[in-house]
């Protein structure tokens, strides 16, 4: 029967340690890293159908891929001409991207975009993997359904 007075004792020793719990910064307060700001950079470039701006964000060298490993457009001038034509088509004038769901790790954002206007595949939801480095996007993942 010792064994109840020990453990009240310890229970009102536990009762009486402080607990303090640290949580970190939440999302909403904490400014975006530089990855974030320049993958933001580009979807607001493609909102207003700017290539110019759009290919601001990209590096020279810079490939899209289709997920996880076939290449789709291997550097800035083959994905500037596809964007051009993209951005200039008539029946892509409602095009947007919202930006449902982000993570960023590091120099990776990876986002869920619910796109609008594309000519042929009106609605559209991706998952979009950017590899941001020195300020530009290098790789472009794309995750089809």
């Amino acid at each position: 029967m010792r064994r109840r007075p020990l453990l009240a004792a310890v229970l009102l020793l536990l009762s009486a340690c402080t607990v303090r719990v640290e949580r970190g910064p939440s999302a909403s307060s904490t400014p975006p890293s530089e990855a974030e700001r320049v993958v933001q950079a580009q979807v607001d470039a493609f909102n207003r159908r700017d290539v110019d701006a759009f290919m601001a964000t990209y590096a020279p060298d810079a490939i899209h891929w289709a997920y996880p490993s076939q290449k789709t457009f291997d550097g800035a001038a083959r994905i500037r001409a596809h964007y051009t034509e993209l951005f200039s088509d008539p029946d892509a004038s409602r095009l947007h991207a919202t930006v449902r769901e982000r993570i960023v790790k590091g120099p990776y954002v990876i986002d869920e975009e619910y796109i609008v206007g594309l000519p042929a595949d009106d609605p559209h939801v991706s998952v979009i993997i950017y590899e941001v480095r020195d300020g530009r996007i290098h790789n472009v993942w794309f995750m089809e359904e």
